[in-house]
């Protein structure tokens, strides 16, 4: 197999083995996973959702394992182009030679047939060009079309490491929400415990009371450890996605609020998406390089002529030479290959029709993932009213069965019950504000715009 021959099947190969949707490139892990950089702080640092996100894009594996894979499609780039430039080389040769003239025949009498020893000094400057080979100039297309691909590939992972550090950092936001709402609750249920047993000593309710309360604190206290370790849990799984050295404290300097995404149509959303989504124009230059290396190997049934010279000189010793060179023209022209061609023709083709479904199934899917993200976060908008309306009542109900208590008129039934309903209503808003924002950065990728937008919109601006 030819040098060239062997560039354009690595080329044919890495147009299979980058034929996968972006999205699956990567396993969902190296998402997750960060290369450590910087020295460790005495002192926790500030880390905002934006600067989360940034550091997720510097050191974030997932980035690094794509951009040396961007440098494997750009090398075949640059050997397919060497293919079509000069080759340049030298040589210098110095030997002592004896030869028999006898072995090419020749036998003269009276003269001896070994000549020798002798010396022979050669040395030459050759180049070596194509003039004319469409092979190869496919193969060169087919390259520049992987590394667009690649480009985008690495655009379509930063997208995706945006999402994942950005939906960390959220999920960490609503753990140290819940933290914050239990130790509230642990601090209504005390001074509720406090008022129950005045009220035991007052005489005005039954000892069950005191204990219903104090098992309410409990809970309470339980639903904290739960919390906290699910908090700082978080935090480890943010710090290594971001790749924070080992061991590096940090707080969370964002507070993700609630408001409405603005309006856009699904058109307005469409358009946006064709015009922004790296997978697809990834999966068109897969296309492109497909349909260059088909072109390519179609060109094999084509004559290919290269250009070959040399300049140099030869004598007996180095300050005996006389100069030489030799310059020709080869023109090959293939006759007959065994159906060769014909096979590596028909396995492009294949290929290419491959990556041409897979371009119109992308480009279809658009619109429909557009519309889904667009329904999540008109779902999720009313989904937060909703909550924030829950919760207040239930304020309002834990209020007025406090009010029943001190006055004598309920137990602490009543005040359990309206305990409860206030932890599941505040469950309920955090849950619903972190879903809202999820929506609004799901929105932000079905568009293509992860990391122009999802800071700004997520972070309410």
């Amino acid at each position: 197999m030819t040098p060239f021959r062997r560039v354009l099947a690595a080329i044919a190969a890495a147009v299979v083995l980058s034929s996968r949707p972006a999205a699956a490139q990567l396993p969902r892990d190296p998402v997750l996973r960060g290369v450590p950089r910087g020295e460790i702080s005495a002192t926790p640092i500030p880390l905002t959702l934006g600067d989360a996100v940034q550091r997720g894009l510097e050191q974030n594996l997932s980035a690094i394992l794509e951009e040396q894979q961007l440098r494997g499609s750009d090398s075949l780039r640059l050997e397919a182009l060497s293919e079509l430039l000069p080759h340049v080389s030298g040589n210098v040769r110095q030997s002592e030679q004896k030869i028999s003239t006898a072995a090419f025949g020749f036998t003269f009498p009276g003269i001896p047939t070994v000549i020798g020893p002798f010396g022979v000094f050669d040395s030459r400057i050759g180049v070596s060009t194509p003039l004319f080979d469409a092979r190869a100039i496919g193969g060169l297309r087919a390259g520049k079309a992987l590394v667009r691909a690649g480009q985008a590939d690495l655009r379509e992972v930063r997208e995706t490491i945006v999402l994942a550090v950005g939906t960390l950092y959220l999920q960490v936001e609503a753990d140290a929400a819940r933290v914050e709402s239990t130790r509230a609750q642990i601090a209504t249920a005390e001074a509720l415990v406090s008022l129950a047993t005045d009220q035991k000593a007052a005489g005005i309710v039954a000892g069950i009371d005191v204990v219903r309360q104090q098992v309410e604190l409990q809970a309470a206290r339980a639903r904290l450890i739960v919390a906290e370790n699910q908090y700082e849990k978080r935090k480890l799984s943010l710090a290594r996605a971001i790749g924070l050295p080992a061991g590096q404290a940090f707080t969370i300097a964002s507070a993700t609020k609630f408001l409405a995404a603005p309006p856009m149509t699904i058109d307005q959303a469409v358009a946006e998406a064709n015009a922004s989504r790296q997978d697809i124009k990834a999966a068109q230059a897969r296309v492109d390089a497909a349909r260059f290396t088909k072109n390519a190997e179609a060109a094999g049934q084509l004559p290919s002529l290269h250009l070959d010279a040399d300049i140099g000189a030869v004598g007996t010793s180095i300050s005996t030479t006389d100069k030489v060179y030799t310059i020709g023209a080869s023109l090959h022209v293939p006759v007959f290959e065994g159906g060769r061609t014909r096979a590596r023709v028909q396995r492009a083709d294949s290929e290419l029709k491959q990556r041409e479904a897979e371009l119109a199934d992308l480009s279809a899917g658009v619109r429909y993932d557009v519309s889904a993200a667009l329904l999540d976060v008109k779902a999720a908008d009313t989904g937060v009213e909703v909550a924030q309306s829950g919760r207040t009542l239930a304020n309002q109900e834990l209020d007025q069965a406090q009010d029943r208590f001190r006055a004598g008129v309920a137990s602490t039934l009543e005040l359990v019950e309206a305990q409860e309903s206030v932890a599941r209503a505040t469950e309920l808003y955090i849950a619903s504000v972190y879903a809202h924002a999820v929506a609004k950065g799901t929105l932000t990728r079905a568009i293509g715009q992860v990391e122009q937008r999802f800071v700004a919109l997520v972070g309410g601006q």
